[in-house]
């Protein structure tokens, strides 16, 4: 370690501090090593007054006073010493140029960690959202594919309603309305067979429409009208063509019943008619004796 001058102040100061206490300007060390060898070699050059009879000598360093003076012969005198500071080498620069003092670079640092941040934070948050953007487009398909499902085979026009309405954008909807228009069609049709069509019609419908929900609304209704009609008959012909007809029919254990009755009826008649005739046949014989 040696004694060195700033480059700026040239203030005295140790070739190891990397900045001047006086001034605050930054040394590079390779400047301040090359300067403390030249300070070592003036050192070395410096002459050793010899004084005679003492047999002692000591070296003739420059005193504060007169700085720059060696100690030369009695009577004679060094020039004084210029307090302007020598020049440096040409092949080393005159002013080292002062870098960024470290409370800028610390704050510039600092900023730009700072920009990193906010743009890590922002980029957090934009895959955030676009995940859950994405996550609610998806649960939105599924609910919409749960909801076309579910129309299958549906017969009211209030769910086809409901889906239309919903979702707009869906590729199901064109099929959507098509089957609306359909299924509302077939409930105008069926209202109107109701108040006005008879077992004929009802017979029609169910032929042309077998997979239609009204079906078996349809089938109970022909079977009760065919029922009123063996009541009003009373006949064992019409109960025979009811349980031929209806054989799951509503008043099938009814008809049987109903027949056996009327069976019974006609084996009694049947055998009324025969007494009859056997009396009848006993009595023509007596008449005709004399």
């Amino acid at each position: 370690m040696a004694m060195i001058k700033c480059p700026k102040c040239r203030h005295h100061i140790s070739s190891m501090a990397r900045a001047c206490p006086e001034c605050g300007i930054s040394i590079d060390s390779e400047w301040a090593g090359a300067e403390a060898e030249r300070e070592l070699r003036k050192l070395e050059d410096i002459p050793f007054t010899v004084e005679v009879g003492s047999g002692e000598c000591e070296p003739a360093f420059p005193s504060p006073s007169d700085a720059g003076n060696e100690c030369l012969p009695d009577g004679e005198e060094h020039e004084p010493v210029s307090d302007v500071p020598e020049e440096l080498p040409e092949d080393e620069p005159k002013e080292q140029s002062a870098p960024a003092e470290p409370v800028s670079a610390s704050v510039s640092s600092g900023g730009r960690r700072g920009w990193r941040a906010v743009l890590l934070f922002c980029l957090l948050l934009g895959l955030l959202i676009g995940g859950l953007c994405l996550y609610m487009y998806y649960e939105e398909r599924q609910r919409e594919e749960r909801a076309y499902e579910l129309l299958q085979g549906c017969s009211d026009p209030q769910f086809y309603e409901d889906f239309i309405t919903r979702y707009r954008r869906s590729r199901h909807l064109e099929d959507v309305r098509e089957r609306y228009k359909e299924v509302s069609a077939r409930q105008e049709e069926w209202k109107s067979l109701v108040e006005k069509g008879g077992r004929e019609e009802l017979r029609q419908f169910v032929a042309q429409h077998p997979g239609s929900p009204y079906v078996p609304v349809a089938r109970a209704r022909i079977d009760s009208l065919d029922w009123a009609e063996v009541q009003e008959l009373h006949t064992l012909e019409a109960v025979t063509s009811y349980l031929t007809a209806h054989p799951d029919g509503y008043y099938i254990a009814q008809a049987e019943v109903l027949r056996q009755m009327l069976e019974r009826a006609r084996i009694e008649a049947e055998a009324l008619v025969a007494a009859q005739r056997d009396s009848l046949s006993a009595i023509e014989p007596k008449r005709a004796l004399p």
